[in-house]
């Protein structure tokens, strides 16, 4: 609205579906509601906490003044979630990977900056989970290559534009 800097977290919890798949869903819901209190408790009341769905949260950081206090931020996020969580009598530790784009330079609007916080927490998750990254043009350009090998590989199987050798490989000895 001001044209004011802000950062735009997308925090996604790390291996959810073991908690449903293990415990139950009701356990899932209730980690759930155990993260977003903790999200909210961690950040200014000027920020915003939101659930985007599933086991996504979105993070809305006004006016941070530099990038050292968005990662401060991120780490104490990072660590929030980190601590055990009481589900039905056991505690159940989770982890978080978190994403960050930053408005206006990687993006002027809200679908620009989702996508980029997304592909940067897809970028933290196969760096090894539990950390945050920020967004960068190098990304976007892996995920884009990703993308058009995937259609290129679809469209080659499509056209029977593969051909199958079988080359056994032996030992003449045995």
């Amino acid at each position: 609205r001001h044209g004011q800097q802000f950062a735009l977290l997308m925090v996604d919890l790390d291996n959810f579906k073991w908690v449903n798949d293990s415990l139950g869903h009701a356990s899932g819901d209730k980690l759930l509601i155990t993260v977003a209190e903790r999200l909210t408790a961690t950040v200014r009341s000027s920020d915003t906490v939101a659930r985007l769905g599933g086991d996504e949260f979105v993070v809305l950081l006004l006016q941070p003044r530099t990038n050292q206090e968005i990662i401060q931020i991120a780490e104490k996020l990072i660590e929030a979630v980190a601590q055990p969580a009481d589900l039905g009598g056991q505690s159940f530790h989770v982890t978080t990977s978190i994403g960050i784009s930053v408005y206006p330079h990687d993006g002027g609007e809200a679908a620009t900056l989702l996508k980029h916080a997304d592909t940067a927490m897809y970028a933290a998750k196969a760096q090894g989970k539990n950390q945050y990254r920020f967004f960068d043009q190098a990304m976007n350009k892996a995920a884009t290559e990703r993308l058009e090998l995937e259609r290129d590989l679809r469209q080659a199987v499509r056209n029977n534009q593969f051909v199958l050798y079988f080359q056994p490989k032996l030992c003449l000895r045995t």
